[in-house]
C-alpha cells in the first residue's frame, strides 16, 4: 500500500477516534441541576454539602440515567432564574403550572408528594376548616416565587386574600408567626413542622384545620438545555424506583 495512502487512512482513523471521544465527553458532562434549602426535603449538611432525601433521589434517578449531575442548592428566587436563563439546566422539586408548563419541560413522574396545610399560633382561635374564603381577612405569609397548588394558588390569583405577606423563605415566615406580626403561614406540613423543630418553637405553633390540598411537584427542564430524551429517562429511572419501593422510603417524612 502506497505511503501516501496508508497516511490517509491513519489520519482518518485518528479524526473518528477523536469526533467519538469528544461525543463520550460530552455526555459525560455533569448537568447543573438546581434547588433551594427545603428541609427536612432538601438542605445543607455539616459539609456544606446538599444532603436530605430529595437529593439522594434525584442524584440515583441521573445516575441510572447514566448522565451524572451536579446538584446545587440555591434561595428559590435565584434557583428559579437559573434555571430560566440557561444556566442550569434542570430544577427540583417544582409544582406544574400553566405558565411554567407552557414554557418548561417537566417530568411525568413526579419526585414528591407532600400536603400543604396552614400554620397558626398555639393560641389562635382562627380556625380553618377547608374553606379558603374564611381566611380572607387574615394575614398569610407566602413565600414569593412559590406554588401551593392549584386550589391556594387560584384563590389567590381571584384576590380571595387580603393581606397575603410575601417573604423570602419559609423560615422567615414562621419568625413572623412567632413574633405575632402575622395570623398563619401556609407551607407543605413536613417543612413546617422541621423549620419549627429547628427554631425550638413546635409547641407554640400548630395546624389548623385539614389539608388545602395534597400536592405533586416534579423536576424541571430547560427546554434549550435538556432534551426530551434525556427527560423520557429520568422518567423510566423514577418509574422503575417507584415499583422498587425506593420512591417511598425517600419520601418518608415523620408526620406530627
Amino acid at each position: 500500500m502506497p505511503v501516501r495512502t496508508l497516511l490517509r487512512i491513519l489520519l482518518l482513523s485518528l479524526a473518528l477516534l477523536s469526533t467519538h471521544v469528544w461525543a463520550d465527553e460530552r455526555v459525560a458532562s455533569p448537568l447543573r441541576v438546581v434547588s433551594f434549602p427545603y428541609p427536612p426535603f432538601m438542605l445543607i449538611d455539616e459539609r456544606s454539602k446538599p444532603a436530605g432525601p430529595m437529593v439522594e433521589l434525584v442524584s440515583e434517578a441521573f445516575r441510572r440515567v447514566g448522565q451524572p449531575a451536579s446538584i446545587e442548592l440555591l434561595p428559590l428566587a435565584r434557583a428559579l432564574l437559573q434555571v430560566e436563563t440557561g444556566e442550569a439546566a434542570a430544577m427540583f422539586t417544582v409544582k406544574k403550572t400553566p405558565e411554567r408548563v407552557a414554557k418548561y419541560l417537566f417530568s411525568s413522574e413526579p419526585v414528591l408528594v407532600q400536603d400543604y396545610v396552614i400554620f397558626v399560633a398555639s393560641d389562635s382561635t382562627l380556625a380553618f376548616r377547608g374553606d379558603l374564603n374564611a381566611l380572607a381577612m387574615s394575614s398569610i405569609g407566602v413565600v414569593a416565587g412559590t406554588s401551593y397548588g392549584a386550589i391556594f394558588d387560584a384563590a389567590a390569583r381571584q384576590g380571595t386574600f387580603k393581606k397575603l405577606e410575601s417573604a423570602g423563605s419559609h423560615d422567615a415566615n414562621f419568625r413572623k408567626l412567632l413574633a405575632g406580626r402575622m395570623d398563619a403561614v401556609v407551607c407543605s406540613r413536613a417543612v413546617g413542622v422541621e423549620i419549627l423543630r429547628q427554631l425550638q418553637a413546635s409547641w407554640r405553633v400548630k395546624i389548623s384545620g385539614p389539608p388545602i390540598e395534597t400536592t405533586q411537584s416534579y423536576l424541571m427542564f430547560n427546554k434549550a438545555v435538556a432534551t426530551p430524551k434525556l427527560v423520557e429517562k429520568f422518567d423510566h429511572a423514577i418509574r422503575t424506583m417507584r415499583k422498587e419501593g425506593l420512591l417511598d422510603t425517600y419520601r418518608k417524612v415523620e408526620r406530627p
